[in-house]
This record gives structure tokens, C-alpha cells and sequence, in this order.
């Protein structure tokens, strides 16, 4: 697809010599950078498809030994499937009817050849068009990379661990799995030396790579943990040799510049015992053992044994807190505002669940979030955060702040539940908050899954006057197809993206391209995560739209939004 100020490759299929003559001296007068070639007929295009690498082809209706329709079929054909490139057919008499046809095959547009002033701002839609889909390809690629590799050692990661397992257990009788994890206190190193944690992970995977034979799988999990995939291990003693050698790598210092960090690591290791072990099992019970080692305080190694089940036991402690925890009102709502990035005025808040339990305190919401989605309770808890959130908005409006939006996430189950519609609908009529107030987030994920179910619960949702931002964009599909199809008002790129946007061109290039698609697809662009002043002052330069993470401010209770909102009001007057 065409870079910025590259020279585009068009390809003409016309056996009019005049009207050849008349697109090229258009061209000449344009500001398009163009190289122009020409075929009469269906050889011509079959020799040009075979040959070349095309930008965009305009095609005339009507030729000798073809039209339109066939030319589209052979250019669809060639790509292995729809056309690849951007196809504009013209034409002096052609139907309506096959324009329709024309336009399901694969074409881009259908105009008059007698318009043909018409045919520039065509050309330059779709080579903008061409463009933003090519930076997301590439945004893709890196997104696949990032999901199979661990970004600062180039390991695989867990995702590829878990697939590595599997296949491994399919194949092998006696595999094993050792867990490794550094002292906590290589995490402070990052505070003493700049850079100093990456190349301490580096230097790590690299003492541990020498250990390691020809049909071992390392992978690196986080910042301080590894895992070691064996296909061959016949003895727990064996096993045990293993984590001495790799825990022996470990104990000499580290060089970091001009100081020399020591480190203590230990290992959790488990051995297949049986052939109903999946990869899933062996991650927890290597963890379990993992856990032990620090209980223990001795040693830096230990093998599961079955009295180490106990490690889901506050799993299951949480699992049954959490069916009382609604009727027993130990849930609540943080508000984190959303700010306009040009002026700082407030344009709407973020609601965030939190849990306080009445013995163990408050609960993270990464760890009883996905208890809530497993055990189905999700469905009654998201019913209440978002009656509760229009509630609060209208609280707000009512002591006389300023109207503002608020948001909620929409889980898949929530989403896909019959009757979310109507339970929508009954929340805004008994609240009273004005439908446009209400934002609904979903994922990408959950948008994608069922496009056709997808698109009739969000145009009733639309029908109603409520808003619907899609979350976390680019960590999944980031799809122009899609986005043109689906009745969406906002988009908030992954916070993923604005992580690293002080080092990686990368990420600067994938936030530019999401919110130039986003815009022109007359959408407002979120960037959420913002955590410094350089990444705000880039968004800026992107023209994004509406800013949110802690640089701003940090989730606040109801009482504290409501100062915060009045001091920043008075402000900006």
C-alpha cells in the first residue's frame, strides 16, 4: 500500500484512447503523485495483474472482451478473494443495477466518465483510505509479535508457553515445568539506574538460556519470572538438578554500570504425574509450588505435591463472599474523569467498580473481576453499577454541577444478554438521566463476536439515545470494515499503546494512524493511561480528542469527583 509522498502505481483498463488521455492530464494537474499505466483488454489486465503491484486500478464498463463485472472477478482472483486494491469503475452508460453488482464484487466506487472532475477527490479518499488500513496492518503485526514474544528479551511469553504445553503434553509422557522468579528486589533496580530493568531481564534470560538444551522451551512470563518447559524428565532427582543448575546461574552479580546487583531466585517445579494433565494444571500446580518456596523460607526450590491444593482455596473463599456482596452493599463506584485534551474541561467520568470486603479489606478489581465473569454473577453486578452510575450523574447534575457523560464497561456476558435493551431503557426511566448521558464501553472483542447480533443490540441501544464507545481499540482486530458497519460514537485506543509512546516509534505511528481512521470515520478518538505530561503534549499533536488516566486524575469517590469537578469548572471559567 502507498507511503506518504510516494509515487502511487494506478492502473488504467480503458481501449479509449481520449479518455486515457484526459485521466492522465488530470493527474498531471493534480497534487497526486502518479505513475499511470494502461491495458485494453482482458489479456492486457491478466499480464498487468501477473506483473505488477497496483495501488489503485480505475476500470472503464465496457471493453472488447470484457467489462467491468469480469475485471473485477480476475482482480479478486489474483488476490484470492476480493479485490486487495482500491477498484473505481467508470463508465458513460452503465446500469444501476450493475453498479450494485459492480460494488458487491469488490469495488471501491462507480462514476460517470463524463464527471470526471469528480474522480480526484475519489482518488485521494482512497489512497487516505489505503494508507490507514496499511499503518494498521502494521499494527497488527506488531500486535502478533508482542502477543507471541516477550517485548524486552524476545522470549516467548505465556500465551506462547501455554501453547507449547499443550502440544508438549500431547506427545510426551513425562514433561515437566519449572517456574522461576527473581527477589523482589530486583523491582526497585528500575528506581536506581535508567534502563537498569530491562537489561537486568535481559542479562537474566541469558545466564538461563545457557542452561538450557536444544528441545527445552524458555519462556519469559513478567518482569521477574521465566518458565521452563522439559519434554524429557525421568526422576523428581533429576528435576531437582535442573533448578540447582538454573538457580546457580542466577547467584553471581549482575553488571549494571557501575554497580554490581545480587539477586536470589527460586523455583517451583512440577513433574507430569498423569495424562489428564492440561497446560492449565500445570501452571497452577508449578505456582503452588512456587508459593511454597517463600512460605518456607528455605531453600530456593520445590516440587508440587498434592497438599498444595489449598493455594485455590481463597479463590473459593472469594467466589462465595462475592454472591453476598451485593445484597451486603460492600461494592462501590470510583469516578475517573475524562478531560477534553485541547482545554482541560471535564466532558465525563469513567465508573469503576470497586470491593471492599469486610475481613480481608479492599480486593483488586484484576482479581475478583474475573471471578465475577466465570461464576456468571457479572451480569446482576454490571446491572447495578450502571443503575448506580446514572444515578450518581444525575446526584451530580442535581447539586448544580456541570452535565457531564458518564461511562460504564459492558462485559460480553452483559452485552450478549436478551434484554439488555430493555433493562437499559428501565434504568434511564427510573433514574431520570437524559439517554445521551450514558456511555456504554465494550471491547473489541466482544463487538467482533456475532457482527450480526452485534450490530441489531447496538442499533437499539442507539434507538434509545444511548452512546457506545469502543474500548481498548487496537488490541485485537482494529478492523475499517467493521467500524464503518457498526453504530459506534467513540473510540479509546489501548492504554497498551500509550504505555510507551515516550520510546516507541511504533506505538507513535499505530496512536497517529487510530486517531486520523477515527476522525474520518467522524468518530471522537479517547486516550486512556495517560500517565505524563510528554505523552499528552504527542495526543495533542494527534489532535485526539478526549484525555484520561492519572496524569489528569486518579479514580475518586463520588464526594471526591464532585470537588474535583467544581474546582476544575471554576478554573476554566
Amino acid at each position: 500500500m502507498p507511503k506518504e509522498n510516494a509515487v502511487l502505481q494506478i492502473l488504467l483498463i480503458e481501449d479509449s484512447d481520449d479518455d486515457a488521455e484526459l485521466l492522465r492530464l488530470a493527474l498531471l494537474d493534480s497534487a497526486i503523485p502518479a505513475q499511470l499505466s494502461r491495458v485494453a483488454n482482458r489479456a492486457g489486465l491478466s499480464a498487468a495483474l501477473s506483473d505488477g503491484s497496483w495501488d489503485l486500478i480505475v476500470c472503464d464498463h465496457h471493453l472488447p472482451d470484457l467489462d467491468a463485472l469480469i475485471a473485477l472477478d480476475m482482480i479478486g482472483a489474483a488476490g484470492g478473494g476480493r479485490p486487495a486494491m482500491p477498484v473505481i469503475v467508470m463508465s458513460g452508460t452503465m446500469e444501476t443495477a450493475e453498479a450494485v453488482e459492480a460494488m458487491h464484487r469488490g469495488a471501491r466506487d462507480c462514476m460517470a466518465k463524463h464527471d470526471l472532475p469528480k474522480l480526484l477527490p475519489i482518488l485521494e479518499r482512497e489512497i487516505a483510505h489505503a494508507r490507514a488500513e496499511a499503518e494498521l496492518r502494521t499494527a497488527r503485526a506488531t500486535l502478533q509479535q508482542r502477543a507471541e514474544q516477550n517485548p524486552v528479551t524476545g522470549l516467548p511469553n505465556r500465551a506462547r508457553l501455554e501453547l507449547h504445553l499443550e502440544a508438549l503434553l500431547r506427545d510426551q509422557a513425562n514433561a515437566a515445568l519449572l517456574l522461576i522468579e527473581v527477589g523482589r528486589r530486583s523491582h526497585a533496580i528500575r528506581a536506581l539506574l535508567p534502563d537498569a530493568g530491562h537489561k537486568l531481564q535481559q542479562e537474566m534470560a541469558r545466564r538461563l538460556a545457557t542452561q538450557v538444551g536444544p528441545e527445552d522451551f524458555l519462556a519469559h512470563l513478567d518482569d521477574g519470572s521465566f518458565a521452563l518447559a522439559l519434554p524429557h524428565c525421568d526422576s523428581e532427582e533429576a528435576l531437582a538438578a535442573i533448578a540447582r543448575r538454573l538457580n546457580r546461574s542466577l547467584e553471581p552479580p549482575f553488571e549494571l554500570g557501575d554497580y554490581r546487583i545480587a539477586i536470589s531466585s527460586r523455583i517451583g517445579a512440577f513433574p507430569r504425574r498423569s495424562n489428564d494433565d492440561d497446560a492449565e494444571h500445570m501452571l497452577l500446580a508449578a505456582t503452588a509450588a512456587l508459593l511454597q518456596v517463600d512460605a518456607r523460607r528455605g531453600g530456593a526450590y520445590s516440587l508440587y505435591t498434592p497438599d498444595m491444593r489449598q493455594i485455590g482455596q481463597r479463590r473459593l473463599i472469594l467466589e462465595s463472599a462475592l454472591h453476598q456482596a451485593l445484597a451486603r452493599q460492600e461494592f462501590e463506584l470510583h469516578y475517573q474523569p475524562k478531560a477534553s485534551i485541547s482545554d482541560g474541561h471535564v466532558v465525563g467520568a469513567e465508573a469503576l467498580l470497586r470491593w471492599r470486603h469486610p475481613t480481608l479489606g479492599p480486593i483488586s478489581p484484576l482479581e475478583f473481576v474475573p471471578i465475577l465473569e466465570d461464576s456468571g454473577l457479572i451480569v446482576d453486578v454490571g446491572r447495578w453499577v450502571i443503575e448506580e452510575a446514572c444515578r450518581q450523574a444525575l446526584r451530580w447534575r442535581k447539586e448544580g454541577l456541570p452535565a457531564i457523560n458518564i461511562a460504564v464497561n459492558l462485559s460480553a456476558d452483559q452485552f450478549h444478554e436478551s434484554g439488555l435493551t430493555d433493562t437499559i431503557r428501565n434504568i434511564l426511566t427510573e433514574t431520570q438521566l437524559p439517554p445521551e448521558r450514558l456511555v456504554l464501553e465494550i471491547t473489541e472483542r466482544v463487538a467482533i463476536n456475532g457482527e450480526a447480533e452485534t450490530i441489531a443490540v447496538m442499533d437499539a441501544l442507539h434507538r434509545l439515545g444511548v452512546r457506545i464507545a469502543l474500548d481498548d481499540f487496537g488490541a485485537d482486530y482494529s478492523s475499517l470494515g467493521y467500524l464503518k458497519r457498526f453504530p459506534i460514537d467513540s473510540l479509546k485506543i489501548d492504554r497498551m499503546f500509550i504505555t510507551d509512546l515516550d520510546a516507541s516509534e511504533a506505538d507513535r505511528n499505530i496512536v497517529r494512524a487510530i486517531v486520523a481512521m477515527g476522525h474520518s470515520l467522524g468518530l471522537r478518538v479517547i486516550a486512556e493511561g495517560i500517565e505524563t505530561e510528554s505523552q499528552r503534549a504527542f495526543l495533542v499533536t494527534c489532535e485526539c480528542d478526549v484525555m484520561q488516566g492519572y496524569l489528569y486524575s486518579r479514580p475518586l469517590t463520588a464526594g471526591d469527583f464532585a470537588r474535583f469537578l467544581t474546582m476544575a469548572t471554576a478554573q476554566l471559567a
